[in-house]
């Protein structure tokens, strides 16, 4: 099967200076430092002599450099070790002698790539001295490495060869060199792994997206064919300073600098897309703005911009970059060159110099900066690594994207740290520029090896790169200064500004020329797939009469024809090929495999080689007809500006390149509706019969769904006793109506624990305590599981009984949903993002029984979207099962669901008029409609009450202001009572008992919850240290408190210490546990085996983090061990006291909820002091900005009084939080 690794041994000789020559002229220019070091090395004596079996041997220093009777066994086991058809990237770690290197040179034959790590460059010069090597030194895929510690240079040396690693990388440790290499191994090793690492996430993205990063190159061929390119920009900032700005966590420490008065002019900004809202909002507006990702969700960084601020600002795109980009921005467009458009245009080409290929916005922002001539240039924002436990920088357009999910229990902390260990499996810990321990993962790796690359290459060239970001990884090749120290040095207020000339588009280009152009490569392209037709029957017949020597010869023959048709094509061929990169990867792959297959009789070869074609020849076929659709669509483009896609989604793509064949039976769905006659998706009283613009809530739900395409019918899982026909008008539904009997109630009992996850997060589609969704809200999988065996049904479409406002056709809705259902079958699951009510989820049947099976906390649809510790994965709101709203409805903080009397008055009010016959307001008027009645007209009470019982606690918070240490008088029974019982007509109330003390320290915390439950009040949720005798827990437990917040902070007692200041750590854990135990199961179908928690129990328990500067160590164990355990563990950022206390801020890198959650959580949230003073700063513990007094007014009054305080204090303000009203997490 492989090739023999014999060969002839190489001739001895004595040192001479000509054979050393002879190989050091072999090895090449790729290992120029290699010979640089051999030639410096010392000149010794080596001892070589043939060995019994007629090889060479001989001894270095007293070791031995190979086998002493037997080195041609000792080769061959080691070559024989490694299957190299999985293999084609073979690192060596000792060169020994040589024999064994060149047995894997030989082997691979030219199919793979060897490096070779060889520390001793004396040995090197020796050997080459005495042994004549060259013939196969020769190798250009042969790389030699004297230094271990320099992965820059590694990751230089096999810069071509990613698709090679991606096939499979091996490390070899050749047994006579390890001891003389020793620890360098491993050092090399891990170099190599992250390599190899990078090379597969890259080989990984190119292959996927391939296909979609030629049609986004054609979407723009508007821009880049008759538009605006960078060829006049070249060198016009020659010798001056360049910032390149990037969206890491460390970015805020610079802004301030940036913005200073004059600095902008006397430097160029190039900005990554990530950066371009934080800059913005910091009266920055870059010179230039960079583009290339590939994915439609980029277009989020660009909403609501306004052209004015982008008047001096213009976007420099990759052609690359998702159309969508393009149409969102709002000012003038820069296109760098491209290879692949420029094959397109042919003679029409645009040419001009080429920029180094760049994978992320941050490296084309650095390549430009470059291409405007800049030195040095300033890196800032470009972290590379997860700085102080964040992903990105506060203000980011991604944090616009989390608003709706941001609560109470799902913090932008927590959110960035998922964000982090999503990739758990990939991350890697480094140190950062100030010697701390950070995280950094697999991507982020990739992109530093890519950096370090470019930087090791422009050192050598003169050049300078400074590392101002004050954060994240180090960068080697870099100076370490401050931007205040680079700003000084290069760009000092002598310095005069830089004129940029501003991009004009040319005059009219020949738009008839380029179509033309278009038509004829279509032309080809259709002649290519015609001829891949016919060529597919001649090999197809081929196989079948291999053996018939005569017939053979006519059906090669009658191959001539196609293929002369091909290669008169050639360039258009060629194009089909970057189309496809798989094909291209598999078609390299089965090349390896004939070529590594040595042992094969010719008849075998050939058929082996005919299967090979048949599968290349029908992907060119499927290439060139696709490829062809797409140039029709680019000549709708340059007439009349629309692009229409033409590859739909993935799956159609991956079908064409021979990855997945699409499903010839169309699944079949059922919508599925759980009834409960008395209580919504919270768990608070509504009536599913009440009307609403003539209708009832459930009449109107039902049309809604009925609006849809693609459903089969519509079921009802009804609890017994549930009229249907009276509360159900079947003659306005057209499709058929399956009524499912459910026994007493449709939930189980589990539901209780996740209506109450879902209460305290009711406008956060996701992020309810342990992830709970708006789905997991109308999901009752025994039921559903039983309705889809009975329809002999593939899915169920989820949707509330209570949801009349579900969009139906318009972008994320119920047709979206479902058409992207149809198009990927197997996907476990597709939904949209938006309101809870606005918009719904397909979930497949296995997924259905799966969740019936295992009716447990990990059994939800929020725990399988959210981060799962077992198993981490990506977001999946980035891939193809969400489909997305647009922007006003995805980022609305509002409630489309109707079940609760406050929602009920709230939609009649704000858009009742609109229902008015058979209307269908869209989904953004009601979201604007929504909003607006929550900003403008206060809610008669608050949804969210935060109540402190009492002042005292068991030590000291760290960052407390001295300010803020109060004590009051422990808060009295009537003046509680006056606070809770006007909250009972609202019946979605959630009560936070927290505040400057420890409200379990109150002498009657739990009478108070009970009292609070009995008034009416949905959920009591109660933060405490839960420090002191355990008989507080055992109290605890025997209330109806819905959740328990623990703030912990800590994973080590000393780490408790330094946050609390006590020394109570272990009676705290001890009570943890004791709460974590003792709580009350709720089982509904749960396997009686589960632990408790793994159980869906009450109350709820979730661990709290404090993320500051003394505990920032532990952050990654303190989130991983409570995820695991509980499901739940919330991290919040620095308290954010009032600026009146004169706090200073903890030093890690701030971040914050965007200003709009701030606004909403100013018209829903209320604080209460233990002494009755409602203050407007929630932090404000003293009571300075108080609005009143309970007892003095009435809880309405003093709400009024205190949202119309906040409105008119904030109106308008859009500065950072800190200039806000101070918010409790």
């Amino acid at each position: 099967m492989n090739v023999p690794v014999e060969s002839n041994p190489p001739s001895l000789g004595p040192k001479s200076a000509d054979t050393l020559e002879a190989n050091l002229a072999a090895l090449g220019s790729v290992n120029h430092v290699a010979l640089a070091a051999i030639r410096a090395a010392e000149d010794r004596e080596i001892e070589i002599e043939t060995a019994e079996d007629g090889r060479l041997t001989g001894t270095w220093n007293g070791r031995r450099l190979a086998s002493a009777r037997r080195p041609a066994a000792e080769t061959t086991r080691l070559v024989e070790e490694v299957d190299l058809s999985e293999h084609a990237c073979i690192a060596i770690i000792g060169f020994g002698l040589g024999d064994h290197v060149e047995a894997f040179v030989r082997r691979l034959c030219g199919t793979g790539v060897v490096v070779v790590l060889e520390t001793d460059a004396a040995l090197l010069r020796a050997v080459f001295s005495r042994l004549d090597l060259s013939a196969w030194l020769a190798d250009e895929r042969l790389i030699l490495r004297v230094d271990p510690d320099d992965s820059v240079g590694l990751a230089a040396s096999l810069a071509g060869a990613h698709s090679l690693m991606m096939i499979g990388t091996r490390i070899v440790e050749h047994p006579p060199s390890r001891g003389r290499i020793g620890a360098a191994t491993g050092r090399f090793s891990r170099s190599l792994v992250d390599l190899a690492t990078t090379a597969r996430t890259s080989m990984t993205t190119m292959l996927a997206q391939s296909g979609t990063t030629i049609e986004n190159q054609l979407s723009n061929l508007d821009h880049y064919a008759m538009g605006a390119g960078i060829e006049d920009l070249a060198g016009i900032a020659r010798g001056r300073l360049g910032v390149v700005v990037s969206a890491g966590p460390s970015l805020r420490r610079n802004l301030e600098v940036l913005a200073r008065p004059g600095v902008r002019d006397r430097c160029a900004i190039v900005a990554t897309q990530t950066t371009l809202r934080p800059l913005l909002d910091a009266g920055i507006a870059p010179h230039f703005v960079t583009a290339l990702d590939y994915h439609v969700i980029s277009s989020r960084f660009y909403e609501g911009l306004d052209p004015a601020a982008l008047e001096d600002t213009e976007l420099v795109i990759d052609s690359r970059v998702n159309r969508a980009v393009t149409e969102a921005w709002p000012g003038r467009i820069r296109c760098i060159p491209s290879v692949q458009l420029d094959e397109f245009l042919g003679p029409l080409a645009r040419g001009g110099s080429r920029l180094q290929a760049s994978t992320t916005v941050a490296h084309l922002a650095y390549t430009f900066a470059r291409h405007l001539g800049c030195d040095p240039v300033a890196l800032i924002g470009q972290d590379l690594g997860f700085t102080d436990g964040l992903y990105y920088a506060p203000g980011t357009a991604i944090h616009e994207v989390w608003l709706p999910e941001l609560n109470s229990f799902n913090t932008v902390e927590t959110m960035e740290w998922e964000r982090i260990v999503r990739h758990r499996n990939h991350l890697s810990e480094r140190h950062d520029v100030n010697g701390r321990r950070i995280f950094t993962d697999a991507q982020m790796l990739n992109y530093l090896q890519s950096f370090e690359v470019r930087f090791a290459e422009d050192v050598r060239q003169g050049l300078r790169i400074v590392d101002a970001t004050e954060g994240g990884v180090r960068k080697r090749n870099t100076e370490v200064r401050t931007l205040v120290e680079t700003i000084e040095a290069h760009a000092g207020a002598a310095t005069s500004a830089i004129d940029f000339p501003r991009a004009t588009v040319p005059e009219a280009g020949d738009r008839r020329a380029v179509l033309d152009r278009l038509a004829l490569v279509r032309s080809e392209l259709d002649e290519i797939a015609e001829a891949s037709e016919r060529t597919l029957e001649i090999l197809e017949r081929m196989l079948e009469c291999q053996s018939d020597r005569p017939e053979m010869d006519r059906l090669f023959q009658r191959l001539e024809a196609p293929r002369a048709t091909v290669r008169r094509h050639s360039d258009s061929r060629r194009l089909t090929d970057w189309f496809n990169q798989i094909a291209t990867f598999q078609r390299l792959r089965a090349d390896r495999r004939i070529r590594l297959t040595g042992d094969l009789e010719p008849i075998d070869r050939q058929r082996a080689e005919l299967e090979r074609d048949i599968v290349n020849v029908r992907w060119a076929r499927d290439a060139s007809r696709m490829l062809g659709d797409l140039l029709q669509s680019a000549g709708r483009l340059v007439t009349d500006g629309v692009f229409e896609s033409r590859l739909g989604d993935s799956a159609r793509l991956t079908d064409a390149m021979g990855v997945d064949v699409l499903p010839t039976v169309e699944p079949k769905v059922v919508a599925v509706v759980p009834i409960d006659p008395h209580r919504g998706g919270l768990g608070v009283d509504r009536g599913l019969a009440a009307n609403l613009a003539g209708r009832s809530i459930l009449q109107r739900t039902l049309e809604r769904i009925d609006a849809a395409s693609g459903i089969a019918a519509i079921a009802l899982l009804v609890p017994e006793g549930f009229d249907v026909e009276s509360a159900v008008d079947r003659t306005r539904l057209e499709h058929p109506i399956h009524v499912h009997a459910c026994g007493s109630r449709v939930f189980g009992p589990e539901h209780e624990a996740i209506r109450i996850a879902r209460a305290v997060a009711p406008t956060s589609w996701r992020g309810g305590i342990h992830g709970m969704t708006s789905f997991d809200e109308v999901f009752a999988p025994g039921p559903t599981a039983e309705v889809l065996a009975t329809l002999d049904a593939d899915a169920a479409l989820l949707v509330g009984a209570d949801w009349p406002f579900v969009a139906v056709d318009e972008a994320g809705g119920l047709d979206e949903i479902l058409d992207r259902h149809r198009k990927r079958p197997d996907a476990t699951w597709v939904f949209g993002q938006g309101p809870p009510g606005r918009t719904a989820m397909v979930l497949n049947r296995t997924a259905v029984e799966i969740m019936r099976r295992n009716r447990c906390r990990v059994g939800t649809i929020g725990y399988q979207l959210a981060y799962r510790p077992e198993m981490p994965e990506g977001d999946p709101i980035v891939g193809e099962s969400c489909v997305h709203a647009e922007p006003a409805v995805r980022s609305a903080i509002a409630r489309f669901a109707v079940d609760t009397p406050r929602e009920i008055r709230r939609i009649e009010r704000a858009i009742g008029p609109m229902l008015l016959g058979d209307a269908r307001p869209d989904s953004r008027e009601i979201a604007i409609r929504l909003e607006h009645r929550a900003l403008s007209g206060p809610l008669a009470t608050p949804r969210f009450l935060r109540v402190e019982l009492n002042t005292g606690r068991t030590g000291r918070r760290i960052g407390t202001p001295d300010a803020m240490e109060v004590e009051r008088a422990p808060m009295e029974e009537s003046m509680f009572r006056r606070i809770v019982e006007p909250l009972a007509d609202a019946g979605d109330t959630v009560l936070f008992l927290d505040g400057a003390g420890d409200p379990v320290l109150h002498p009657r915390f739990d009478d108070f919850i009970e009292i609070a439950m009995d008034a009416g009040v949905r959920v009591v949720s109660i933060r405490t240290d839960l420090a002191g005798d355990p008989d507080v827990v055992d109290r605890l437990l025997a209330t109806r408190v819905g959740v328990v917040e623990v703030d912990l902070d800590a994973e080590t007692a000393e780490t408790y210490r330094l946050m609390h200041g006590s020394n109570r750590f272990e009676e705290v854990i001890g009570n943890l546990e004791r709460l974590i135990a003792g709580r009350r199961r709720l089982d509904g179908g749960t396997p009686a085996e589960l632990p408790m928690e793994l159980a869906f129990a009450l109350p709820w328990v979730v661990p709290r983090f404090e993320r500051r500067t003394e505990n920032i160590d532990e952050l990654p164990e303190f989130f991983e061990r409570w995820r695991r355990r509980l499901g739940v563990a919330v991290i919040d950022g620095p308290v954010r006291w009032p600026a009146t206390t004169g706090t200073t801020a903890d030093p890690l890198s701030p971040t914050w909820p965007p200003p709009r959650h701030d606004e909403m959580v100013n018209s829903v949230r209320m604080t209460v002091l233990a002494d009755g003073s409602v203050p407007t700063a929630e932090m404000d513990l003293v009571g300075h900005t108080s609005v009143g007094r309970v007892g003095e007014h009435t809880l309405q009054e003093l709400w009024q009084e205190l949202v119309q305080h906040r409105r008119d204090r904030f109106e308008g303000r859009r500065e950072e939080p800190g200039d806000l009203s101070p918010l409790r997490p």
